[in-house]
């Protein structure tokens, strides 16, 4: 297990509160906005002009459940633009099987929320969903496949796009780590100068190079470094961002450990440990650990 050092100098830019911090926050809505424009520009669907937003308006990233028993999702960003279209954006760090089906629930309550009384089924805006893996989803990394791919509900047999009210935009970031070093080029597309900023970790020579030498061309890169060494000045965030990563590995070490009890056993251990850290809430440990919080209470 590591020590609290050794977990800020493997700096994980990934990590919920620090990406929170640059991309979720109004104070510098132009990063993420730059960042969305870039996800939308970088494989237009069949050749379509993408629309620039010039504008988001951050929401709750909190959704109210159907019923008291249900799920409370929680997201990491949750905006709408200027010309009302919904961008979720999921940061997954740990492998996660199902997050294909998870990515479809989201996008689908994200749609299926707008519906309040007085609206019509034409006032319902598109959503875009945009998942950062910092795993393999699609296939092995090893294999020679995109690392960006966007889906849509397309005809089998035409290829139309008509019910293009949802999309997907899917990003691998170890696949994008092997292309980058596969190339030894620096990057000129703006969406991969960007997620090389976000797919980098300090231990990692060759990336780390490419980010300096994106910076000195790309100011919303040299913005996020200025910004990763301002946060790891401050205490409060440090914290955050430490209790996020103890969470990040005692999660990941617990299931290893209970693997071969089975995982619903496997689940249990490992909320029974993080409520005794007494760090993270009943509800944040039934969120991490996909649970039902009346569980969690009773363990």
């Amino acid at each position: 297990m590591k020590n609290n050092e050794d977990v800020i100098d493997d700096f994980n830019r990934l990590n919920d509160a620090y990406f929170k911090y640059v991309l979720a926050s109004p104070e510098r809505k132009n990063l993420t906005i730059n960042f969305i424009n870039a996800v939308l520009s970088y494989q237009p669907y069949e050749n379509e002009e993408p629309v620039v937003i010039s504008d988001v308006e951050f929401l709750d990233r909190e959704t109210v459940p159907y019923s008291e028993n249900d799920k409370i999702p929680r997201f990491d960003l949750f905006a709408q633009s200027t010309d009302g279209r919904y961008f979720h954006i999921e940061v997954q760090n740990i492998p996660e099987k199902s997050f294909t089906k998870r990515s479809l629930y989201y996008a689908f309550l994200d749609y299926t929320m707008q519906m309040r009384r007085g609206i019509k089924y034409k006032d319902l805006k598109p959503v875009i969903f945009i998942g950062i893996m910092n795993f393999n989803l699609f296939g092995d990394s090893s294999e020679d496949r995109e690392w960006y791919t966007l889906h849509k509900f397309l005809n089998v047999k035409t290829h139309e796009n008509n019910f293009e009210d949802v999309s997907f935009h899917m990003i691998e970031l170890p696949v994008l780590r092997r292309h980058l070093k596969k190339t030894s080029a620096v990057p000129d597309a703006k969406l991969e100068e960007l997620l090389c900023f976000w797919g980098c970790r300090k231990g990692d020579k060759h990336m780390n190079s490419l980010v300096e030498e994106i910076a000195e061309k790309n100011s919303d890169v040299a913005e996020m470094l200025e910004l990763e060494r301002l946060f790891r000045m401050d205490p409060l965030l440090m914290r955050q961002y430490l209790i996020d990563e103890r969470a990040h590995l005692d999660y990941i070490s617990n299931m290893e450990d209970y693997r071969e009890e089975g995982l619903e056993e496997g689940r249990k251990d490992s909320a029974r440990k993080l409520r005794s850290q007494g760090i993270l809430s009943d509800e944040q440990i039934a969120d991490a650990l996909d649970m039902p919080i009346e569980v969690v209470k009773t363990l």
